[in-house]
């Protein structure tokens, strides 16, 4: 467990630990990735609790993603907005591929970035208490939606690419990491919090035979994606 963690700090954020682990654990440690995201979600969720105290809620809201940018380095937005440019830039395959390998941002990205933020602000006044806990949330359900991409996976490209670290994730893997997410909403927030999972876990499914038909298989950038596509539908659910 501990060399999961570690390795997933050095993978999905800032925080810097010099240590040595196996890449292998990338895939070995997916029953603990919403663990990790747990953990590395109360870091944020502690400053947005703490900047309420002397600030509007609604700023602290913003500046917490702010804050969680600075902190994992907006790794997931990247593939959020190469997944757009790339999956509905209505080309083939191979050419869809190229899109998303491209570091410049197109239009369609742009707009899926903005798509993301405005549903993560104008939520706010109608998401229920404690808000601090949906920020930890968040983060949480983001690597739970990730490890049901990984079900049976195929990558999409012929060599190189993070996404292929996942490859050879077992059911049973990617079972263990719903218990965390699951327990942790009803517990908090009762049958919305469980509606708001099962829209996630509907929405991965969904998401996956889009991609899929698409460029028949994930990359690093349409799994990454869908860790932001899985915030939008926990609020959706916290929000019914």
């Amino acid at each position: 467990m501990i060399k999961a963690l570690i390795i997933y700090t050095q993978f999905f954020s800032r925080i810097a630990i010099p240590k040595t682990i196996d890449i292998s654990y990338v895939r070995k440690g997916i029953p603990f990735i919403t663990l990790f995201g747990f953990l590395i979600g109360l870091i944020s969720g502690a400053f947005y609790f703490i900047t309420q105290l002397f600030l509007p809620k609604l700023i602290a809201w913003i500046l917490t993603f702010l804050f969680d940018v600075l902190l994992t380095g907006g790794f997931h937005l990247d593939g959020l907005a190469d997944m757009a440019d790339g999956l509905f830039s209505s080309r083939k395959k191979e050419r869809m591929l190229e899109i998303m390998k491209d570091s410049r941002i197109g239009s369609n990205g742009v707009l899926a970035l903005i798509l993301y933020y405005s549903v993560m602000f104008v939520s706010f006044s109608y998401l229920p208490e404690p808000k601090w806990f949906i920020v930890v949330c968040l983060s949480m359900i983001g690597k739970a939606g990730l490890s049901l991409q990984l079900y049976e996976m195929t990558y999409a490209r012929a060599t190189g690419g993070s996404g292929q670290f996942f490859s050879g994730t077992t059911l049973t893997q990617i079972a263990l990491a719903q218990i965390l997410p699951i327990v942790s909403l009803t517990l908090v927030f009762g049958i919305k919090g469980f509606v708001g999972y099962m829209l996630v876990l509907l929405g991965a499914v969904g998401y996956r035979w889009f991609v899929y038909k698409k460029i028949d298989g994930h990359t690093g950038d349409t799994l990454g994606a869908f860790v932001e596509i899985a915030h939008i539908l926990l609020l959706l659910g916290l929000m019914i």
